[in-house]
């Protein structure tokens, strides 16, 4: 009998990117079954300070947000990749569907794979009308 844990290899930063890049188009053709389908069925959400768990929960939220959310337009850049974890930053822009406003946010995230499936996504995720990122001049110091 061994006593040996098998890890799952690292991912490298080439299949990061790809990932996101897969996700990026799927963000942009708000398409919830893709997104999803990379998601465990006991994926853990946390978006913003709301917590979101498994699979259909996920799918539930994902198109309630794209019912709100018209013309998404996402940018997702990769800034670290540590054993079966990513994170990133993204920049997003998009209409809102009840106020007619263009809309523009700023979020950093991590995913923890398992197996080749997203079992964590959290997230922090700012959101302005576009053209005014009060959060930014708050914090100004002039």
């Amino acid at each position: 009998m061994s006593d040996v844990i098998e890890r799952e290899p690292e991912i490298t930063w080439t299949e990061a990117e790809q990932s996101l890049l897969r996700t990026m188009d799927r963000f942009q053709r708000g398409d919830v079954d893709g997104l999803v389908s990379r998601y465990a069925d006991d994926i853990l959400v946390i978006f913003a300070g709301m917590e979101v768990r498994g699979k259909q929960a996920a799918e539930k939220f994902f198109r309630a947000r794209f019912a709100k959310q018209r013309n998404y337009r996402l940018v997702k850049t990769l800034f670290s990749v540590t054993g079966q974890k990513i994170a990133n930053t993204w920049t997003g822009s998009w209409e809102d569907t009840e106020t007619g406003k263009a809309m523009e946010g700023y979020g950093v995230e991590v995913l923890e794979l398992r197996g080749g499936k997203v079992i964590r996504w959290e997230a922090a995720f700012n959101v302005w009308e576009a053209g005014n990122q009060a959060a930014s001049r708050y914090f100004q110091l002039e």
